[in-house]
């Protein structure tokens, strides 16, 4: 079929498609279940082939290098066009898979598998070709695919497929590699680790990782030891489900790492820039609350309350910009608890006033907010871990500095009612007296 033929072809799809979503757009839903039962079957059908187009018009694009002339990459173009991020990654993912998968290929162009099943078995396929150290296209991935297509199509879900291809790859695990020797054990082969993440719609972040057997016991041996049961300082127990621990164990541990690979080895160094772009026109006294929105460097917008928080033990560089976004003026981000001062406030509060985490999980944060004008001086600063830190900042608890020179915590009244002052977390007992400010 010569070129010509093959571009009618297209568009001829192409106002097809263009029809069938005008009919689909002007369609009523009968009460009949019969015809309802009828309508999912052709609604998943249509929509498993247009999922299938999907992927091979992305991977056209890709091999043309369309996208770069006009200005984009294959992602940014997909966006720019409707699809949210996910949906763009697992196109180009697809666009890419389909030239060596034959089989994936045809039932994606049949519509009998959805994009979602499809990208498993890909994805599986994938993963027992690197495992095994067998070539796409090889005898092992011919038949792998042919395995992951078959649960696919019997209904089992893609985690189901993905825990059949590690199985294959288990199965098929080779025993010594092309020169002769041992191949590395699959547990123990750094060269198969892989960390994923990904922006969520909602702005959040999801991940997946695939370590070896000796980083994951690094891995589990820190948030195991970080995230174990804390019972309150009257003796009630940790308040927080299992999963809740191992998250802020490992914020907590990416914190620590993150100051010890801080600038110059500076105790306390920045861990976090947070850039503020706000119109030149319309700063604050202090040049720290944005006056537009703010942006972390990887994760883009967030609220002014994440950028208090932040802003208390992190690197803040203000970004004037004029009506043509471009910048007119910088700020210095000299605003930091560093050196001595943190080393007194260490001294003085030894661990995190409110929940006792050691001293080295914790940011130094402004009693008195540095966006309200609160001097970085030992009598308005205090340790507190990034869980009760953000408890300060978005759930209502305070820190008050006392006479004593010594910070004291008022709950909200969702905790305490009468909203009593307690002592810093080194000075408290399990007595009930009251400790003598």
């Amino acid at each position: 079929m010569g070129l010509a033929s093959v571009v009618h072809m297209f568009e001829e799809v192409l106002e097809a498609a263009d029809r069938l979503a005008d009919t689909v757009r002007e369609c009523e839903v009968p009460a009949d279940d019969d015809v309802l039962l009828a309508g999912v079957r052709a609604a998943v059908a249509a929509r498993n082939a247009a999922d299938g187009l999907l992927a091979r018009v992305t991977g056209e694009i890709e091999c043309r290098g369309t996208a770069k002339r006009l200005g984009f990459s294959v992602r940014e173009l997909l966006r720019r066009n409707g699809c949210v991020p996910v949906v763009a990654s697992r196109a180009i993912r697809l666009g890419r898979a389909i030239g060596h998968l034959p089989a994936l290929a045809r039932h994606l162009r049949d519509g009998s598998l959805s994009a979602e099943f499809a990208d498993a078995v890909a994805r599986g396929v994938r993963h027992v070709a690197i495992r095994t150290r067998s070539p796409l296209g090889s005898e092992l991935a011919v038949e792998t695919e042919a395995a992951l297509i078959g649960h696919a199509l019997a209904g089992r879900s893609p985690v189901e497929i993905d825990d059949r291809a590690r199985t294959i790859a288990i199965e098929h695990e080779p025993e010594m590699v092309d020169d002769g020797e041992p191949a590395t054990p699959v547990a123990e082969d750094t060269t198969l680790n892989e960390v994923v993440w990904a922006q969520r719609d909602d702005g959040r972040m999801a991940g997946t990782f695939d370590l070896d057997v000796v980083t994951g016991e690094r891995f589990i041996s820190c948030v195991d030891s970080a995230s174990r049961p804390r019972p309150l300082p009257d003796g009630t127990p940790d308040p927080r489900s299992a999963a809740q621990r191992r998250a802020d164990a490992f914020a907590q541990v990416v914190e620590a790492a993150s100051r010890a690979l801080g600038a110059e080895g500076l105790v306390g160094s920045a861990k976090t820039e947070i850039l503020l772009t706000v119109p030149a026109n319309d700063t604050d006294c202090c040049g720290v609350t944005p006056a537009g929105p703010a942006y972390l460097q990887w994760m883009g917008t967030v609220t002014d309350e994440a950028v208090s928080l932040l802003s208390c033990d992190a690197s803040v560089t203000r970004i004037a910009v004029d009506v043509d976004a471009a910048p007119v003026d910088i700020s210095p981000t000299a605003r930091l608890f560093t050196g001595r001062t943190r080393k007194a406030i260490v001294a003085r509060d030894q661990s995190c006033v409110m929940c006792g985490n050691p001293a080295s999980w914790t940011d130094v944060h402004h009693i008195v907010f540095h966006s309200d004008g609160g001097p970085t001086t030992c009598d308005n600063g205090c340790l507190l871990c990034r869980t009760c830190h953000v408890a300060v900042h978005q759930r209502g608890w305070e820190i008050e500095m006392g006479p004593d020179r010594h910070p004291w915590i008022r709950p909200p009244a969702t905790v305490d009612p009468r909203r009593e002052l307690q002592p810093a977390y080194n000075r408290r007992t399990l007595r009930l007296d009251t400790i003598a400010a």
